[in-house]
């Protein structure tokens, strides 16, 4: 059946369309909508979702000027002293407390099919008399707390309790004809007892307690729900509802919508005021084949500066956003915005994608360093992950060192510092010697999880050739609980001069002390090392300058004989003219062979070098004992002598306060040895 010719099924008044003109909240002239009249009753077809509410977003109902309309009460007042209709209240013997409606015979004739009962102070549903026929009934404005006593109404096809006191939908099972339910501004907390209203076509539940959307899958015909200013958090459960046009979901507290782009015939819907905050909660709207006019003001989501143009981008049917026509230049503005938007939001997801490669690369470093298992496979991803982050290069796990040997960042010019995690001491010790070479601006290094366990293992530094900072953390490295470490760094390398060792400046005190305490060291060796192994300690050019120096001396002296003192020579002739910045012949003595590179034992030779090494580990820790025990000598004489200081003074002050009794006991001692002072 054509639209223009539709009429409520079992209705003996025949319902037609006229073309009236309604306003909307704003005020603008909204011509020519279609309205059914019921009898004297006209009530709109473009909307009843927001009757009664305050936040109306399209036209009214409009009503006879003799018959006050039970949906517009803003000149209630008004209508009402045009009311000639009258109404009696009698209370049945078998119900006490439950009044019975009687109207005269002359006003139910001349209105059988509506009966007016708002603002009559009720606090139950009366009992109504002889009313079969009404078809139209209103309870505005009174205080009911339960439906009831309207099982006989077969007709009624309009029912209006809005503002009264209801806490549930009970008592409307029989009204099979019902087509608009009006429950605003109730006590409602849940939608039921709705299995029988097939025909309902305008739901109003807007200001009441419901929190979850349920029951109303079976309205196939409602083309108006109104739940605004209710306690929902989401928006679903809308299958099933192929005639609905307009849903209002104001005043909630939603926060994401599902299931509307299932709704074939959807015009309007109004989210006003909740809490959207992005695109994505609202995303199955873009699906939707005809929603026209949509309402999102007060959300979050309206914030950002291209949520306009996002949505009128993504939905392509919509013609009003937030009560403002969509003009044809915003459409084109919206599609340039929406596809920069897209670009950041690309590089914003492969910045993310990297960031969770990268945590699970860490992880992963982490777990190898711990398990000490190289080169095991993960499922989640690599064991390994390199980084630039300013002026500092960051190597997580050992793959990582394959960026110092081959795909070097094309910044390294800049570099000026290396930060090694999860990567063992003694693998990246081989590494050292191409530092400089490779980052020539390099300044300093950091070593955190790094298996850095002796002060032996700090020679390796020596090797980097320059350094002006080092940062060992305590994490994972556990020289850092010995007490000398740092000053045996110093000495190590105090010809690097460094500036700074954990953060902490390095000051000419701190030199001098490192001296005194392992300066002994690196001579001890030498002493005791042969002139082959001295020899081996110089760079080439340095030891070529050395041997022509001691030949001529010796030349000089006797001849081309080598005396037994050459060894005293040679090392007299390396500390002559020795280049700034070169590394003395007594701190190149103290070497370190990681584990991981030193060669097998065989033959003479390396037997003679593995002696040699265990000779100068042994001098090296008899050296490195003596210096502890010397400077924890020194921390205790530091706790103690105030204390000392203080009996020495003590004790003078006391003898001067005595002086003539302690000269002469002391000539007594002096003429009397044998006898002991008093």
């Amino acid at each position: 059946m054509h639209p223009s010719t539709r009429s409520f099924k079992g209705s003996r008044v025949p319902v037609t369309p006229n073309q009236v003109s309604t306003y909307d909240h704003s005020g603008a002239l909204h011509p020519q909508r279609k309205v059914y009249s019921v009898g004297a009753l006209a009530f709109n077809n473009r909307t009843y979702s927001n009757l009664h509410d305050e936040n109306r977003p399209s036209s009214r109902i409009t009503a006879s000027p003799a018959v006050p309309s039970p949906l517009n009460h803003q000149n209630q007042g008004a209508e009402q002293e045009k009311v000639t209709e009258k109404i009696v209240f009698t209370e049945s013997p078998s119900a006490p407390g439950v009044p019975i409606v009687y109207r005269l015979p002359e006003d139910k004739a001349a209105n059988p099919d509506r009966l007016n009962l708002d603002r009559r102070r009720l606090t139950v549903c009366p009992i109504l008399e002889g009313e079969e026929n009404v078809r139209l009934l209103n309870f505005q404005h009174n205080s009911i707390t339960k439906i009831q006593h309207l099982s006989s109404l077969r007709r009624l096809i309009f029912l209006d309790l809005y503002d009264n006191k209801i806490e549930e939908i009970i008592g409307i099972n029989t009204l099979s004809s019902l087509r608009v339910l009006m429950l605003g501004k109730n006590r409602i907390t849940k939608i039921e007892n709705l299995s029988n209203l097939h025909k309902l076509d305008v739901l109003d539940l807007h200001g009441n307690q419901i929190r979850e959307l349920e029951n109303l899958s079976h309205l196939s015909e409602l083309r108006v729900l109104n739940l605004a200013g209710n306690m929902l958090t989401k928006a679903c459960n809308f299958l099933g509802l192929a005639s609905l046009t307009e849903l209002n979901l104001r005043r909630n507290k939603i926060q994401y919508v599902a299931e509307l782009d299932h709704l074939p015939k959807l015009l309007r819907l109004f989210l006003s005021y909740n809490d959207i905050r992005s695109f994505e909660s609202i995303r199955c709207l873009a699906n939707s084949p005809s929603l026209q006019e949509l309402a999102l003001d007060g959300n979050p989501f309206t914030a950002e500066t291209s949520y306009k143009q996002i949505i009128i981008d993504q939905l392509v049917h919509l013609r009003l956003l937030d009560l403002k026509k969509i003009t044809d230049d915003e459409r084109r503005m919206a599609s340039i915005v929406v596809r920069k938007e897209e670009e950041k939001r690309r590089e914003s997801t492969k910045v993310e994608v990297l960031k969770e490669r990268r945590k699970l690369a860490i992880q992963n470093a982490e777990r190898e360093w711990k398990q000490g298992n190289a080169g095991a496979t993960y499922e989640n991803g690599l064991s390994y992950f390199t980084e630039v982050d300013g002026d500092t290069l960051r190597l997580y796990g050992r793959g990582a060192l394959e960026t110092l040997e081959k795909n070097l960042p094309n910044n390294v010019s800049t570099i000026s510092q290396i930060y090694f995690k999860f990567i063992p001491f003694d693998i990246i010790t081989p590494h050292f010697p191409k530092l400089r070479t490779r980052f020539p601006s390099l300044q300093g290094l950091t070593f955190s999880f790094a298996s850095i366990n002796s002060l032996k293992q700090l020679n390796a530094l020596s090797s980097v050739r320059r350094l002006e900072f080092l940062i060992i953390s305590a994490e994972g490295n556990r020289v850092t609980n010995l007490s000398l470490w740092k000053y045996y760094l110093l000495y190590r390398l105090s010809h690097f001069s460094l500036r700074k060792i954990n953060d902490v400046d390095v000051g000419m005190a701190d030199v001098i002390l490192a001296e005194q305490l392992f300066g002994s060291v690196g001579n001890t060796i030498v002493t005791n090392s042969d002139i082959s192994r001295i020899l081996s300690l110089l760079p080439d050019v340095r030891r070529k300058q050395v041997l022509n120096y001691c030949d001529t001396i010796e030349q000089k002296r006797h001849g081309n004989k080598q005396t037994d003192d050459r060894k005293k020579l040679i090392l007299s002739a390396e500390q002559k003219n020795r280049p700034t910045g070169v590394e003395p012949i007594n701190l190149a003595s103290l070497t370190y062979t990681p584990s991981t590179v030193r060669p097998r034992s065989g033959g003479n030779k390396s037997l003679a070098q593995d002696n040699m090494l265990a000779t100068t580990q042994i001098l090296v820790e008899d050296a490195v004992s003596g210096a502890i025990a010397k400077h924890q000598k020194l921390l205790s004489l530091e706790r103690i002598w105030s204390i000392v200081l203080k009996d020495i003074i003590r004790s003078a002050l006391e003898e001067y306060q005595n002086l003539d009794y302690v000269i002469d006991n002391a000539l007594a001692n002096l003429n009397n040895p044998s006898q002991p002072s008093q």
